[in-house]
């Protein structure tokens, strides 16, 4: 057997990753933006009258969190780390912004939903801010590239110019 043969499928294209990760973008920007449906659908079964509708903050923050664990793993002189009793101010700052979405999205769901469909909620928006927070992971990974590669070509320009070539 050829030891060169392609066994990874389609993660052996690193464009077919990137062509994903937008796709992945778009999809999530959709599902932000119609958030509100499940609130919406859980208001139909608690009864008539309730007609509250969240905004998707928690989506949000899950983003934006992870982007905040991208950009603290990359421009830190040492490594995050998972043991708790290594834990400087970086994996505080993480652990207490994601237990303050945690919070928030309970006692916002509780408050609004009750028990029953105030869990379903739970359990579907932790799911997406989960999601979020790996979109922003790849948000941060994406900016980290496209900036690589406009200084790449600030520099090609720069020395085109320099030495004058034509």
């Amino acid at each position: 057997m050829d030891a060169n043969t392609n066994i990874f499928g389609i993660q052996a294209n690193e464009w077919t990753i990137y062509l994903l990760g937008v796709v992945i973008f778009v999809a999530m920007f959709f599902v932000q933006k119609y958030s509100y449906l499940v609130d919406r659908e859980l208001n139909k079964k608690l009864s008539e009258k309730a007609n509250w509708e969240g905004k998707p903050w928690p989506l949000i923050s899950g983003f934006l969190l992870g982007f905040v664990v991208f950009v603290l793993g990359v421009f830190l002189p040492g490594d995050l780390s998972i043991n708790t009793a290594l834990w400087k101010w970086p994996e505080i700052l993480i652990f207490v912004l994601a237990l303050a979405i945690i919070v928030g999205l309970v006692i916002e769901s509780f408050t609004h939903f009750g028990i029953a469909q105030g869990s379903l909620r739970i359990v579907i928006f932790a799911l997406l801010a989960i999601a979020f927070f790996y979109a922003g992971l790849l948000t941060g990974l994406f900016l980290a590239a496209i900036l690589a590669l406009a200084i790449i070509i600030y520099f090609i320009f720069f020395w085109i110019k320099r030495l004058g070539i034509k």
